[in-house]
């Protein structure tokens, strides 16, 4: 009986340090993005990203959008880019996320910043909206700081009422 009970808690532990938190499974959903894209591993790339998702910068010609189809395109299948990719921050309540990357190449740098959405037990890009920016230039977070507040103006004071002038 003691073998079981052993053999059980065992199980019981061993499944529980293999449980993935919300941050491995966010994490996981942006690397397959990144390293997907970088090592040409279309699949990966794709299966980061829900069918309909939205892509969207802005060029010389205004607001630019692209499919993942695309995209995907432009990959070279089992071909190691040259870039190097990051992680910036990752932020998430209940089932939606959003996540800011850095893909740097040799002279400059896409920052992305994904929404993700958990569909099922997964998470799934939905959109992206990107920058491209010089090599020196640096992402600027605001976090923690509370929304402004419009504050009220004070209505005007009436202005007195005018008296008529009885000689007093």
């Amino acid at each position: 009986m003691k073998k079981y009970s052993l053999l059980l808690l065992l199980l019981i532990g061993g499944t529980q340090l293999h449980a993935q938190t919300e941050e491995d499974l966010i994490i996981q959903t942006v690397n397959d993005f990144l390293e997907g894209g970088t090592m040409g591993d279309i699949e990966r790339f794709r299966g980061a990203f829900v069918r309909d998702a939205v892509q969207k910068t802005v060029g010389s010609n205004g607001v630019t959008g692209t499919t993942v189809d695309a995209l995907i395109s432009r990959i070279k299948p089992n071909q190691k880019m040259d870039r190097t990719t990051k992680i910036i921050s990752i932020s998430y309540a209940n089932n939606a996320a959003t996540a800011i990357t850095e893909t740097a190449y040799a002279t400059n740098k896409i920052i992305d910043l994904l929404n993700l959405l958990k569909v099922g037990e997964q998470w799934k890009i939905v959109s992206r909206v990107y920058s491209r920016m010089e090599l020196d230039e640096q992402v600027v977070t605001v976090g923690d700081k509370p929304a402004a507040v419009p504050t009220k103006t004070k209505a005007p004071a009436p202005k007195p009422k005018k008296v008529a002038d009885d000689g007093w």
